[in-house]
């Protein structure tokens, strides 16, 4: 495939920690998954991939990626961190992103226009097995195992089938971090980007979101999505 034939050439290439971790997600995304479209950098790089561009408060993430899923296009921003403890505890910034963007801090551009994104997600290259740190302390969400709660989930595709600890730990205070976020920001919910991170999943590495947002019901829902 492309993906993996230009991965090879950079191989030659001397490149930091976290440039590998980008070529090495991207190549991921783009060899493993079924509705990513393209995949932009946050600046010029050695693989020739199309960039975006920010107005406004100029932090940006790193990768920003194009899905349809056939119901139309959703973009997604994407915090990338070498998969060491301190760099992925790092990536909390992302909420940083995510407020810039609802209070109209921060606009997000591809080829000069103005995109809207969908999604706000931290990942690593250790997502590709399913988890942002090491793959210890695995957690089954298998119908059957665990509790009322953690069945249902995944009986109704809000959770992966397995997890591990430390992820599991570090999304739900993500999403604690978020919620109290959104009560300090004065906007609409329902025009709110879903927060989560980007994994595959054990056993067969196809990219996912794990996802929070606002519904068309009015309530908050969670979800884990094939991408």
């Amino acid at each position: 495939m492309k993906g993996v034939e230009t991965m090879g050439a950079c191989n030659e290439i001397i490149m930091k920690p976290e440039e590998k971790a980008e070529i090495i997600l991207w190549d991921w995304l783009k060899t493993k998954s079924k509705f990513v479209e393209e995949v932009y950098f946050n600046r010029i790089n050695k693989i020739n991939s199309p960039t975006f561009t920010t107005k406004g408060k100029n932090k940006k993430p790193d990768f920003i990626i194009k899905i349809n899923r056939g119901f139309g296009e959703e973009f997604c921003c994407i915090e990338i961190k070498v998969g060491s403890d301190r760099n992925i505890h790092d990536a909390g910034k992302i909420l940083m992103y995510y407020e810039n963007y609802v209070t109209n801090k921060t606009s997000y551009y591809i080829g000069g226009k103005k995109i809207k994104i969908d999604h706000f997600v931290v990942s690593s290259p250790n997502s590709i097995s399913g988890c942002l740190f090491g793959s210890n302390n695995w957690i089954s969400n298998e119908l059957g195992s665990g509790d009322k709660y953690r069945q249902q989930s995944q009986k109704y595709g809000f959770l992966p089938t397995w997890e591990t600890q430390r992820t599991s730990d570090f999304q739900r205070r993500l999403w604690a971090e978020w919620r109290t976020l959104k009560k300090r920001i004065n906007v609409e919910r329902k025009e709110l980007p879903s927060i989560g991170i980007l994994l595959g999943e054990k056993g067969n590495q196809i990219p996912h979101l794990f996802i929070m947002w606002w519904n068309k019901q009015n309530r908050w829902s969670q979800r884990w999505w094939k991408i």
